[in-house]
Parts: structure tokens; C-alpha cells; sequence
């Protein structure tokens, strides 16, 4: 992947994480916010996917899902919940 993609992604994904309120010195822990932010993430992807048949976003649909279901059972043991996965 050339320069200029790499900080064409890295440019959308700073304005998608925003728009998600994703917080902004976010580096990999898992919290209610992160998780929140997540989901918002997959259904705006989800939407798009629907909306207009473009499948090229359908990896990284996937790759939020695993990555938000890791972070709500670790959220739920944070506070107590059991796992029901």
C-alpha cells in the first residue's frame, strides 16, 4: 500500500472515529465508550453496505465485529456481568 493511501485511510479513519466519538487517545482498551464508538462504526459500514451493494468494506465490517464482541465481554467482566458467549 503506497504513502498517499495509507494517509488517505488514516485521514477517513480520524473523521469516522470522531464522528463515532470513539475517544481520541484511544490505544486498545477496552471501555463502554470504545465499544459504543465500535458499533456505531459497524452500523454506519452496515448501512453503506446495504445502501449501495458495495462489498469492499465488507473485511473490515467483519473485523469490527470480532474486534466489538471482544471488547463488550471484556467491558461485561469489568463490571461484574457474566459471559454468556
Amino acid at each position: 500500500m503506497s504513502v498517499p493511501n495509507i494517509e488517505a485511510l488514516a485521514s477517513a479513519w480520524a473523521r469516522i472515529a470522531e464522528e463515532a466519538t470513539l475517544p481520541p487517545d484511544y490505544e486498545g482498551t477496552a471501555s463502554p465508550q470504545a465499544h459504543r464508538a465500535c458499533e456505531a462504526i459497524q452500523a454506519r459500514i452496515r448501512n453503506h453496505i446495504v445502501a449501495t451493494n458495495d462489498m469492499r468494506l465488507f473485511g473490515l465490517l467483519h473485523l469490527l465485529g470480532q474486534a466489538s464482541l471482544r471488547l463488550r465481554k471484556v467491558v461485561n467482566c469489568q463490571h461484574g456481568h457474566r459471559d454468556h458467549s
